[in-house]
């Protein structure tokens, strides 16, 4: 089979950028490094540099194979960025065919999203999606695809833009617009009313929430209930406990009587068996590699979207990526990978939901309900979200205790912001919608019945 690249044109674009600030040509560089994205290079390694070259831009710095050394030392295959980058400059001697290089990388990166379209197509049809479905979604991807001209086209007419809108409403209307990712959560849908492509949502809580759960549950849902493909980074938990927690959500099995086999009774293990038969072949892929960085999730992201096809992703969580540079404060590097990872669900067209740490002031005001202020490390977390969920459990309440769970959308741009009450079944790793009803204030104040009497979860 032919590839589907070309390593020479990709270094061809690399070595023209460094030899045209060598020139301190500003305006040809910027012209460069606007005909392309990260998304357009096939090799990781590659589009790290290229993202490299970005950060120098934006830190008005010289690129060259010094400065790029500088902002990320090594590439996500091991490579020393400052001997890969002077080896591609000498590689390079002209600048004189930089467009045809351009023109080459852009045509083959549109080609690869043309085949992962129609492999997408093909997978609807075999799962017997309607058939206006499958149109409306293969109409959607084309349309994301750039001309083939290497023409950089950012701007167009307002009545553009809304024709295409009213076009989405229409299409919305008639039931042929592909829906958007959902949590499974009845209640928590209603709030949310879709996770969004292109977008970051944030999930926050303070330590043992439940936001991970929560996260893993929605990957979980739209990858084996629904077959679509998501990708998880499980920055601090290994894979096999998110396997563990896996047969505990679908299997309905105790997680206690996981971690003791001897305690399991003949219907829990008849409940696993099945419960890894739901998943077999699901299209739900972990990533546990404790060392992550904008580089590598976007090279293992662009990884499994060319090999799978990739509907979302999840990072768990956003605190433990590490910075490709070195010299920031920790905000301000925090920052950079927020804004690192909204662009990159920008390129590759997907939501990605990223978890996130909270101080201790919630604590400590009345009701210890948080606010988006409340987010750990940098307001830049909270500026780039499109939507912000917060999982608030009071444990210091006989609810909080029992599992009754506040979900508060703190921020969302695309509806109403509110909170719903879900019921957390820590025992198997899992939200479930909340059958019961809210004690009034009576109730509360008089103390009457116990909560575990009262209020009972319904199984998802």
């Amino acid at each position: 089979m032919r590839a589907l690249y070309s390593d020479e044109a990709e270094h061809g674009v690399l070595g023209a950028v460094i030899h045209a600030s060598l020139q301190q040509d500003v305006g040809l560089v910027e012209d460069m490094l606007g005909q392309m994205t990260s998304a357009d290079f096939y090799h990781a390694d590659n589009a790290a540099l290229f993202e490299a070259m970005l950060e120098c831009r934006e830190q008005a710095m010289p690129i060259d194979p010094v400065t790029l050394g500088a902002v990320q030392r090594l590439l996500p295959g091991g490579d020393n960025v400052m001997a890969y980058a002077a080896e591609l400059a000498s590689k390079v001697p002209s600048l004189a065919n930089w467009k045809a290089y351009a023109k080459h990388v852009k045509e083959w990166s549109v080609i690869r999203r043309i085949l992962d379209v129609a492999g997408g197509t093909q997978e609807l049809v075999q799962a017997g999606a309607p058939t206006g479905e499958v149109i409306a979604a293969a109409q959607q991807a084309m349309a994301d695809l750039r001309d083939l001209d290497g023409e950089t086209k950012g701007f167009k007419r307002l009545d553009d833009w809304m024709g295409a809108a009213a076009q989405l409403v229409d299409d919305k209307f008639n039931g042929n617009a592909p829906a958007w990712p959902a949590t499974g959560i009845e209640k928590l849908d209603e709030l949310v009313q879709g996770i969004r492509p292109k977008k970051v949502t944030v999930i926050a809580g303070l330590p043992g929430s439940g936001k991970t759960t929560l996260a893993l549950q929605i990957a979980q849902h739209n990858a084996v209930k629904e077959r679509k493909p998501w990708l998880v980074f499980s920055i601090e938990m290994p894979g096999e406990e998110l396997g563990m927690r896996a047969i505990a959500s679908l299997g309905g099995v105790s997680l206690h009587r996981l971690d003791n086999p001897a305690k399991m009774q003949d219907d829990d293990w008849a409940r696993m068996v099945g419960a890894v038969a739901q998943a077999q072949n699901a299209p739900l892929f972990v990533c546990d590699d404790p060392v992550q960085t904008p580089a590598t999730i976007r090279a293992t992201a662009r990884q499994c979207q060319r090999e799978h096809g990739l509907a979302g992703i999840v990072v768990d969580y956003l605190t433990l990526v590490r910075g490709d540079s070195a010299g920031r404060s920790r905000n301000e590097e925090v920052g950079k990978i927020s804004k690192a990872l909204l662009q990159m669900a920008k390129e590759m067209a997907i939501p990605v939901i990223e978890l996130a740490q909270l101080n201790r002031e919630s604590t400590k005001r009345p009701g210890k309900k948080p606010q988006s202020s409340d987010l750990r490390d940098s307001g830049e977390i909270e500026a780039d979200a499109s939507c912000i969920l917060m999982v608030h459990r009071d444990m210091d309440t006989e609810e909080g205790q029992n599992g009754l769970t506040e979900i508060l959308m703190t921020k969302c741009r695309h509806a109403r912001v509110g909170s719903c009450i879900v019921q957390q079944e820590g025992q198997y790793g899992r939200f479930a919608n909340f059958a019961g009803s809210l004690p009034s204030d009576d109730e509360v104040e008089a103390g009457r019945g116990s909560y575990a009497q009262r209020y009972k979860g319904a199984d998802l």
